[in-house]
């Protein structure tokens, strides 16, 4: 405990991790299918597939690293991950990119949109169970370090 009775950083960070391990999961297992579908396309062989594949590969990678740590500049750069708004917003946008014609692609492109339609209801009803998504900017520094 720090001075005044308020946690620490390093308290206030396990907490955020209690607290929205479901959302996590969910985050998770969406970027999990992403890379699915992504290893479908080089299957395809042909240039105008691998490259999709590669750039959904790389998102799909980048978003469960991005789940377990969060460095700074991520956090100050792209700060639309961290609400729920602009993190709806990409996952819907997601969807969009990994629809195909496989049910590999149909079960990615509905997840994402469940769960980006899921976001963008709990921002208009400001729902807080995802501390991290509903911390203020200033507040973001003390969770960098997940």
């Amino acid at each position: 405990m720090a001075a005044h009775g308020q946690p620490d950083a390093r308290e206030r960070s396990f907490k955020v991790l209690a607290r929205d391990i479901l959302w996590r999961l969910l985050n998770i297992v969406a970027a999990g299918l992403w890379i699915a579908v992504a290893a479908f396309h080089f299957v395809d062989r042909s240039f105008q597939a691998v490259l999709p594949g590669i750039a959904v590969l790389l998102v799909g990678v980048g978003s469960i690293v991005l789940e377990f740590w969060r460095p700074e500049v991520i956090l100050k750069n792209c700060y639309f991950l961290w609400n729920f708004m602009g993190r709806g917003i990409f996952f819907l946008l997601m969807g969009c990119i990994v629809m195909g014609f496989r049910s590999i692609n149909y079960a990615a492109t509905g997840i994402s949109w469940g769960i980006g339609l899921l976001y963008i209801v709990i921002w208009y009803t400001s729902f807080t169970l995802f501390p991290v998504a509903a911390a203020p900017k200033h507040d973001l520094e003390t969770q960098a370090y997940l």
